[in-house]
Parts: structure tokens; C-alpha cells; sequence
């Protein structure tokens, strides 16, 4: 399998998507277009969000394994 067959799983998500997948309003996600560095295309007066970079984004807001065992602790 290609790159290029690839590119189907990776689409481009329009606000009112991307506000449904997250579950946050529209100014959540603009605030963290600011502040988290939330991948966005600037298309016209819209945005667009690449599915991929948008997991991946996430990514770096897991918490971590080791938190959660420590926590289950003081419960």
C-alpha cells in the first residue's frame, strides 16, 4: 500500500466536526489554536483540522500510566 492510498484515512475535519469529535465549543477550540498550538489550515475565513495531526496533537495531553497507578492508590 502507498503513501498516497493512505491519504484517504486522513481528512480534513471542519470546525463543526472537530467541535463533535472533542466535544468543546467553538471558542474552546480556537483558544487552543492560541495557546496549545491545536493544528489548524487557515482556508479563506475557515478552518480546516488534518484528522492525523489532530490525534497526534492529543497525544501529548495522555496522562500518563504512572499517574493513574499512583492515583488509584489514594482512592
Amino acid at each position: 500500500m502507498t503513501s498516497e492510498n493512505n491519504l484517504s484515512d486522513d481528512r480534513f475535519l471542519t470546525t463543526q466536526e472537530l467541535m463533535k469529535f472533542l466535544g468543546l465549543s467553538r471558542s474552546k477550540i480556537w483558544t487552543l489554536i492560541r495557546t496549545e498550538g491545536l493544528p489548524a489550515f487557515k482556508i479563506g475565513g475557515d478552518y480546516r483540522y488534518r484528522s492525523s495531526e489532530i490525534i497526534t496533537w492529543m497525544e501529548n495531553f495522555r496522562i500518563k500510566n504512572e499517574f493513574l497507578d499512583n492515583s488509584e492508590e489514594n482512592i
